[in-house]
């Protein structure tokens, strides 16, 4: 098979092996990896981000593609005691253009616990704690798509952005911390690394 034959602006034939051009493919343009994380849980109402993590991808081909993001979150453990609310947040957004910010980020995903079952005196004369109990909760590996399928012309750039964060909503006393102290040894938590990845699928005229 000789050139000729072929519409060169499709299609290569490379030693007579006829093939699509690569931009004219479905591809992997990008990856971006960080986390995971180990921390103890207390009490934190601000909230402490763990990590964050980015990919981004300039359209280096000569059309316009139609590019999308998934977000890979690793497995997620965590061990609290009664009357602990805590939660692990994802927050993710994307922007697109010749020259984007960074992404503006929304929480889209949770992870949350609270062990409550119920309270009573520690003594006949109080105080008033929770029942203790531990509770133990995991998650597994899960990919999601992040934001729209963004049409992308050649020059322009896109970005996707995760931030993973934890934070606690009520932080009560339990019947084993009146008891024998605060039971901070127990209590777990863990996220798993975070992956980012860009596609893209050309636009056919």
């Amino acid at each position: 098979m000789t050139t000729p034959c072929i519409d060169s602006n499709y299609f290569q034939a490379p030693s007579g092996i006829l093939s699509p051009k690569r931009q004219w493919q479905w591809a992997h343009r990008a990856t971006a990896t960080a986390g995971g994380a180990t921390f103890t849980p207390a009490n934190n109402a601000a909230g402490t981000t763990l990590f964050t993590v980015q990919a981004q991808w300039t359209n280096d081909t000569t059309i316009t593609q139609q590019v999308y993001a998934v977000m890979t979150a690793g497995p997620v453990r965590y061990v609290l005691d009664s009357l602990k609310h805590m939660t692990i947040q994802y927050q993710w957004g994307t922007s697109f253009g010749a020259a984007p910010a960074d992404p503006t980020l929304t929480e889209e995903s949770r992870v949350r616990g609270y062990p409550d079952l119920g309270t009573g005196n520690a003594t006949p004369s109080g105080p008033v704690v929770g029942i203790y109990v531990l509770l133990e909760d995991r998650q597994p590996t899960n990919s999601v798509p992040i934001g729209d399928v963004v049409t992308l012309p050649p020059g322009q750039q896109m970005k996707a952005r995760v931030q993973v964060r934890w934070f606690t909503s009520a932080w009560g006393t339990d019947w084993y911390a009146t008891a024998w102290g605060d039971p901070a040894p127990y209590r777990v938590g863990k996220v798993g690394p975070v992956r980012v990845d860009l596609f893209s699928v050309p636009v056919i005229p």
